[in-house]
């Protein structure tokens, strides 16, 4: 499975009106590596262009999705969130938010409903690429 790279994700950024080939065409880097994967693939460069930008056009949505939710969370469901991608557990967290663990778990519903989840799992693989230690290191209460 092919990574959005972040030269991939400031290239979809700079999209906005732009013919998808030429932005692409413009970094001669990224017009080698899909030349290596069209011929790794035995297809042409073309169909891998094509791939790509639907990869990145659903990744970029999805990652916007996923912002637009985060911004909907309560300062204190961010932290729940933060803490549970963190590895923490429930009570665990309840200890280090100084609060019940049946809130923690209360907390948890409300996020499972905002991000339309069920479980921290799913919460864990929607926000795997996010960098919840130096956002906690910032936002510690």
């Amino acid at each position: 499975m092919f990574l959005l790279t972040d030269r991939l994700k400031r290239l979809l950024q700079r999209l906005k009106g732009e013919d998808t080939a030429r932005v692409f065409l413009k970094d001669t880097e990224m017009v080698m590596q899909i030349k290596r994967v069209a011929e790794q693939l035995g297809r042409s460069e073309d169909e891998i262009l094509e791939d790509l930008m639907k990869a990145g056009m659903n990744s970029f949505a999805m990652h916007e999705e996923a912002v637009k939710r985060w911004d909907s969370l309560t300062r204190r469901e961010q932290e729940v969130v933060a803490l549970v991608c963190l590895g923490q557990r429930n009570y665990e967290i309840a200890d280090i938010l100084a609060i019940e663990p049946g809130t923690v778990k209360a907390h948890l519903q409300n996020i499972f409903t905002k991000y339309d989840l069920r479980s921290r799992r799913e919460l864990r693989l929607a926000l795997q690429n996010w960098d919840f230690a130096s956002w906690w290191a910032k936002h510690q209460p």
